[in-house]
């Protein structure tokens, strides 16, 4: 008997979010630990982007392996990984090289539990079920991130940074012990294992090619986004005259905003499947792109107010993500997919990993983290980035049109 679609989905989805345990320590705790390291913004940065360069060096490989070999074996290796960045963070980082290290680590193993996550439920899920399980578990990355702050941010303020990093160390052994106990082995058949790292029949498939475009500038939104909210929710509170003004902690406010994440991103997947993907995709990168060009000139502002515009802001970010990610794995070959999703998180978490850098580099050029215009203009050139996205959206809506021409409805 076979185990229910919503069963495997779920199951995957909780080892996800427990695989990405440390994955937002860095960015929660930038504040404590970039004055104990003696970095500059440009290093903060760079640090924080760097667990998405880790993520770049692994994923052609390990997302491709999962078309050779079942993607359970791939994830528990990779979980193990992750789990020594963040205890490298907890016993070893004293500086910047420590810590690039570290986070490069943890981005390695998130290379070999994401994607390889995703095919273990595409390969296991079929119909209807495998667009909305696809969406469902890349909304999920938001809880995880989430998640992540929440932790490390609620660890470190009792018990010191270092035992939030090995707190965190624990949640990526236990999600791959899920995966591998709680699933069936599912193999590649013979005839769906191409030359391992050959991306060439990714790149040829034209209804690919779109998402690939879109998930770039989509990315560079949201992954600067998230490596820097924590820092600008710390620096708006530092605007006000009285603690009494600032509810709760920074951390805790980041991950509340940043788990909207999810739930954009699952409702723009059921929108698009009524809408269309094109027009949802126009919708996230246009009214992302104009939010980000204004919050950082915001950070003065109430900070009920600031925090309903984050809301809003973060909501639109991820609006298209779900559509996204389930449109590459409806238009991917399924002898392909593993490659296919490798080509497509590579593309989209190395923006991921260049954004935070820039985003702090225009930080110092601006006059650092203690001027709101500095705030401004970072986020702003996150926004001019992600307005690009509509040029994807609007490639896929002519071919959509083109499809429709071609092959038109039959009439009754």
């Amino acid at each position: 008997m076979s185990t229910p679609a919503t069963r495997i989905i779920a199951t995957i989805c909780f080892a996800e979010a427990l695989s990405m345990a440390a994955f937002s320590g860095f960015a929660a705790l930038l504040p404590l630990m970039a004055p104990e390291f003696g970095l500059n913004n440009s290093q903060a940065g760079l640090i924080g982007g760097t667990v998405l360069g880790g993520y770049m060096a692994g994923v052609p490989f390990l997302g491709a392996l999962t078309d050779r070999v079942d993607a359970r074996r791939v994830y528990a290796v990779a979980a193990i990984v992750a789990a020594g960045g963040a205890l490298g963070f907890s016993f070893f980082a004293s500086g910047f090289w420590s810590a690039l290290l570290c986070q490069a680590l943890i981005g390695v193993g998130l290379a070999g539990t994401y994607i390889p996550g995703m095919k273990a439920l595409t390969d296991r899920v079929e119909g209807p079920w495998q667009s909305r399980g696809a969406a469902i578990y890349g909304a999920t990355f938001g809880i995880g991130t989430g998640g992540s702050l929440i932790l490390c941010g609620a660890i470190a303020g009792v018990f010191g940074w270092r035992a939030a990093f090995l707190v965190a160390s624990i949640g990526p052994l236990v999600a791959a012990a899920i995966i591998v106990f709680a699933l069936n082995p599912s193999t590649p058949r013979p005839a769906a294992r191409p030359a391992l790292l050959d991306f060439r029949p990714v790149l040829r498939n034209a209804a690919v090619r779109p998402y690939l475009f879109a998930t770039v500038a989509h990315s560079w939104e949201l992954h600067g986004t998230r490596a820097w909210l924590v820092a600008f929710f710390t620096f708006a509170a530092g605007l006000r005259d009285s603690a009494g003004s600032v509810p709760g902690s920074v951390a805790l406010a980041a991950a509340l905003v940043i788990l909207l994440g999810p739930i954009a991103s699952v409702s723009g997947n059921e929108f698009a499947l009524r809408f269309g993907r094109a027009r949802m995709m126009t919708i996230g990168a246009t009214g992302s792109a104009i939010l980000s060009c204004a919050i950082g000139f915001l950070a003065g502002s109430p900070w009920i107010g600031l925090l309903a515009f984050a809301v809003v802001h973060m909501y639109f970010v991820g609006i298209d993500a779900g559509t996204m990610t389930a449109g590459v794995v409806n238009a991917a070959e399924p002898a392909h997919r593993g490659a296919t999703m490798a080509v497509y998180s590579l593309l989209g978490f190395g923006a991921g990993f260049i954004s935070p850098a820039v985003f702090g580099a225009v930080l110092d050029v601006a006059g650092g983290r203690g001027e709101l215009r500095a705030w401004g203009f970072a986020f702003a050139s996150l926004g001019v980035v992600a307005l690009v996205g509509v040029i994807p959206a609007r490639m896929l809506a002519k071919r959509d049109r083109n499809s429709r021409t071609e092959y038109p409805a039959s009439e009754h």
